[in-house]
């Protein structure tokens, strides 16, 4: 049993108080591990108040007796006894004799005006402190007044701390607060030494007892926005920092693991669920998941369906920040960062780094929470910031939620989320501004609604100036979460038990009673709604996940084809870099890319060669300079990449990357050597042929490299081609036996080149063969040497890429 409000007040004598005064009875706790902390409300139990000594008889209590409701209150007002001063009630349930019985204070005789002020920090109180001492006869005067502070910061000022009452029986105390404190002044006052005094001086004195009284309390109220603005905004800022830090080190211990993860996003729906949910509770944003999402589908790795079901899944695994942040873990926060930095500074290798710099994010995330929860429940006794909250309550009136507040209330939330960019964020703000009673949970529901809302503004900013699928990724996610709480607003007019019935849900689920004026672990029931909402919704949407890609692609269309194309060669999207398993992959796709850009380059120039076809030149140059774009652009991303946070084995493959994207850009050099040798070889336009000195077959023949050369240079080229396509599948399957057989073929095709510049020397020695068309002939089999060295160093290195190869996007997979 515990005195919940109204204790310790003082008024006039033979009258009521002025405040109700509200007593608790708490039930036997529970012994499971998942009771509530609090011991459950004790319903119907009889509570009785009555005076306690016999001068306070004619004291009484309205009613005197009654039943606890509900919430295992018992309500009442007190009226004061005609005695000045100290009077005392107690409080017992008669039916429970072996409970301790309670005892309320209230002094009689005493009025005061002026308590419970706002100023400035640093200011004065615009109106004195006035204490009106009055008993049955009219006012006290002369009656000493002592003033002691007992709460907030000493830096506070009296006018005075003796006082004499006035013939008027009143004082005026002036306190002047501290600069930068914000929080709650208190004073203890005390009235009476035994005597009343008819000077200043105290020099007259007349015995009087009756007229001592003991520990009235008065507050005043200081802010200082300055600090107000630092502890709140500060401890936000360390909540998201933390947040980062935790997921960065999440991510550098997974290293290449987290590429397998990944994997699942190429499955049905329900995997992508799946994938959504784990993805995003390790990086602890569904805001970064989906920037992520944004990325991968502009990457060409994900279909919008697939993605659509990632979304869903990332709209769960969100919800574990709320739940961590009501299980009340901020006892871990110092320890947390203790132990994160000692890891940090004492370990050499990426993943213990990474393990220090998840448990260091951790603390940190915790310590802002503490930040801002301090400051915030210092501001909840300010009645200003108290009204402030009212003005879009969504408390029932008449039996219903306001719908205009409701409303307000998701505007206010999507808004805040929109700035903050996380909703992380903005659902623990809210659990502290509910626990420290400055939100209700009727408005502290729909403002969880809005941050749902919010979040999607970080993917809808990522897919600025990327593909339209793209666009339809966060256009889906923003479709989804806008959709499901427009579902929900209806349910919180149906009733249940009396309650909207979402709402009931909630309590049903979760330990403690919210539901009423004196709510008990509202924080855990609001991660438990934050978490059922996103749950409910993406059970209700899964099934039409087509429906919600058709709507996206209405709002954002998908345009004609040549507008999808990229201008260049290979994509690389930056905002995949913060997940470095995914950027190598894209590396390797692009790397894949760009080899099969260089072989059929090569062979485009071999045919350009063979067949004398000038007309060639500018698609064949057009294709080389997009292949030397394709190793800036992939050079340029791996540079990048190395300023994140990498495994040692990331950090290893990156100069593989390097080397291999350099070989294929010199496929490519070599690919436009064979074609130039065109100019080379012997022709009327160049003067080594006289069109006048034969008939045409024979300036044909003189012009052109025989049909064995030519079937030389074909069977080459072949080979090339054969070993480009091992070389790909082999990356694709992580095939070793395949990497070796295209080593193998680079030897094959040196000994063919070595066996077809020996035949060429016998044409030559036959005069089969003219000089100048054999130099050109020994050119274009270095060439095709040179290309097929390329390609086996490719394969050499190609052991360590494919390591990070993943296929997300499976064409023809069903949902």
């Amino acid at each position: 049993m515990s005195i919940r409000e109204g204790d310790g007040q003082c008024g006039p004598v033979s009258a009521p108080l002025p405040g109700q005064i509200t007593i608790e009875v708490h039930g036997a706790r529970g012994s499971g591990s998942f009771t509530s902390a609090s011991a459950p409300p004790a319903v119907g139990v009889k509570v009785r108040i009555e005076p306690l000594h016999s001068q306070t008889s004619d004291a009484e209590s309205i009613p005197q007796e009654g039943l606890t409701d509900q919430g295992g209150l018992f309500h009442c007002r007190l009226v004061l006894g005609s005695q000045f001063g100290d009077q005392y009630f107690k409080v017992t349930c008669p039916d429970f004799p072996h409970v301790a019985p309670l005892y309320i204070h209230a002094v009689a005789g005493i009025e005061i005006t002026g308590v419970n002020q706002e100023v400035i920090a640093g200011e004065k109180i615009p109106v004195p402190i006035t204490l009106t001492l009055k008993d049955a006869a009219g006012p006290v005067a002369g009656l000493p007044v002592y003033v002691r502070q007992t709460g907030g910061d000493k830096g506070a000022k009296l006018n005075n701390k003796n006082f004499l009452t006035d013939p008027n029986g009143q004082v005026c105390i002036s306190v002047t607060t501290a600069d930068r404190f914000t929080g709650t002044y208190e004073f203890a006052i005390d009235t009476g030494d035994g005597f009343r005094y008819g000077d200043a001086d105290m020099k007259t004195a007349i015995p009087s007892p009756q007229y001592r009284s003991r520990g009235l309390k008065v507050r005043v109220l200081a802010l200082s926005r300055w600090n107000i603005l630092i502890e709140v905004l500060g401890g936000l800022g360390m909540f998201i920092f933390g947040m980062m830090l935790m997921s960065n080190g999440l991510q550098q211990m997974a290293g290449d693991r987290f590429k397998n993860l990944l994997q699942l996003f190429a499955g049905n729906r329900f995997k992508a669920v799946l994938a959504g949910i784990v993805v995003t509770s390790l990086i602890q944003s569904s805001s970064a998941t989906t920037v992520m999402i944004v990325g991968f589908v502009n990457a060409g790795l994900l279909m919008l369906d697939q993605a659509i079901g990632i979304i869903y899944g990332a709209a769960i695994g969100t919800t574990v920040t709320a739940q961590m942040v009501s299980l009340k873990l901020d006892g871990l926060a110092l320890p947390a960062l203790c132990i994160g930095m000692i890891i940090l500074l004492s370990s050499k290798k990426s993943q213990w780094k990474g393990l220090g710099n998840s448990i260091l994010g951790f603390g940190l995330l915790f310590f802002g929470m503490m930040m801002m929860s301090s400051e915030m429940k210092a501001l909840a006794d300010f009645p200003s910031f108290m009204n402030f909250f009212k003005t879009f309550d969504c408390a029932p009136r008449n039996g219903n939620m306001p719908l205009l507040s409701i409303l307000g209330a998701i505007a206010a939330g999507t808004i805040l989320t929109m700035i903050v960019q996380s909703s992380a964020a903005t659902v623990s703000m809210t659990l502290a501004l509910a626990e420290c009673g400055l939100l209700n949970f009727y408005t502290a529901v729909p403002l969880i609604l809005g941050d749902n809302i919010g979040t999607t503004i970080t993917g809808l900013l990522a897919s600025i100036g990327t593909s339209r699928s793209s666009k339809q990724t966060a256009m889906a996610a923003t479709i989804f979460k806008v959709l499901g709480v427009l579902v929900m607003i209806p349910f919180f007019y149906v009733k249940w038990h009396g309650q909207p019935v979402f709402l009931e849900l909630v309590e049903q689920v979760t330990s403690g009673i919210v539901l009423c004026p004196h709510p008990e672990n509202i924080g855990r029931h609001l991660a438990s709604a934050h978490t059922l909402f996103n749950l409910l919704t993406v059970l209700l949407f899964l099934p039409f996940t087509r429906i919600v890609a058709i709507l996206s692609k209405l709002i954002v269309p998908d345009g004609n084809a040549t507008e999808a194309t990229h201008k260049h060669l290979c994509f690389l999207e930056s905002h995949l870099l913060k997940v470095p398993s995914a950027a190598l992959d894209q590396v390797l796709t692009a790397l894949m890319t760009m080899t099969r850009e260089a072989v059929k380059l090569t062979g485009e120039a071999t045919d350009a060669f063979i067949l004398q076809d000038k007309s060639k030149r500018d698609d064949i140059r057009e294709s080389e300079n997009r292949i030397d774009e394709a190793q800036k652009d992939i050079i340029d991303y791996l540079v990048r990449l190395t300023r994140q946070n990498l495994s040692e084995a990331q950090s290893k493959t990156i100069p593989i990357f390097m080397h291999c994207v350099n070989d294929v850009e010199r496929i490519g050099d070599r690919a436009l050597n064979i074609f130039e040798l065109i100019e080379s070889m012997p022709s009327v336009a160049n003067g080594m042929v006289d069109p006048h000195s034969g008939t045409e077959e024979e300036i044909r023949e003189a012009t052109t490299l025989s049909e064995k050369a030519v079937g030389e240079i074909r069977e080459i080229q072949n080979q090339i081609r054969q070993m480009s396509t091992e070389l790909l599948n082999g990356i694709i399957r992580d095939d070793e036996e395949t990497f070796n057989r295209v080593i193998r073929k680079e030897i094959e095709i040196a000994n063919l080149t070595s066996r077809f510049e020996r035949d060429h020397e016998i044409r030559l020695q036959n005069q089969n063969c003219t000089v100048q068309k054999g130099i050109v002939f020994v050119e274009i089999l270095a060439n095709m040497e040179r290309i097929s060295a390329h390609l086996a160093n490719v394969a050499e290195r190609a052991k360590e890429m494919s390591k990070h190869g993943i296929r997300l996007s499976i064409p023809g997979d069903e949902p």
